[in-house]
């Protein structure tokens, strides 16, 4: 039992000790604490780095980036900002959001995989589909991400574009 009370005192110690961010208010402590550190988002740190960078190149937008249950990072961009009903061009919002996210895809191209799913309108269409998934695709690649990495382009199930990242071997 004292090994146990040694532990949590220990933990206890450094989690005082730990110091926000750079840039962050000395007020605030570190999204997550130590314990959230510890456990955090599930994310490999290849998917935490680019799901830490994105959540703050697109804080204050509409844009939800966050770590689903299985361990990959998503990417949700609302489809009024994503595509013009009945259209397929990438509008300028979804461009900006694209342009973030392959900088930040990019550094970790050889050991992470993507998937595209885009958005309907009400109105269900499987081409307006696959060609609005094509779009966003090509933009992306346009933008220096390895065609190789895109794993599917197809619908998203939801009411917005939807970017998949997850871990995958290196190509040989």
């Amino acid at each position: 039992m004292s090994r146990i009370a040694s532990l949590l005192i220990a933990v206890a110690a450094v989690a005082g000790c730990s110091t926000p961010p750079a840039g962050a208010p000395a007020s605030r402590a570190p999204a997550g604490g130590l314990f959230g550190n510890l456990f955090g988002s599930g994310l490999s740190p290849a998917l935490e780095a680019q799901r830490a960078r994105l959540k703050q190149a697109l804080e204050g937008t509409p844009v939800v980036v966050e770590a689903t249950g299985d361990r990959r990072l998503r990417v949700s961009v609302p489809a009024r900002h994503a595509f013009e009903p009945g259209r397929t061009v990438v509008k300028p919002a979804l461009a900006a959001v694209l342009d973030q996210f392959a900088i930040g895809f990019k550094p970790y191209a050889a050991t992470t995989e993507l998937r595209v799913g885009a958005p309907d309108d009400p109105t269900p269409s499987s081409r307006l589909v696959r060609d609005r998934a094509a779009s966003a695709r090509d933009y992306l690649v346009t933008r220096g991400v390895p065609l190789s990495r895109i794993v599917d382009a197809g619908g998203s199930g939801t009411a917005g574009l939807e970017l998949l990242v997850s871990d995958r071997p290196p190509s040989k």
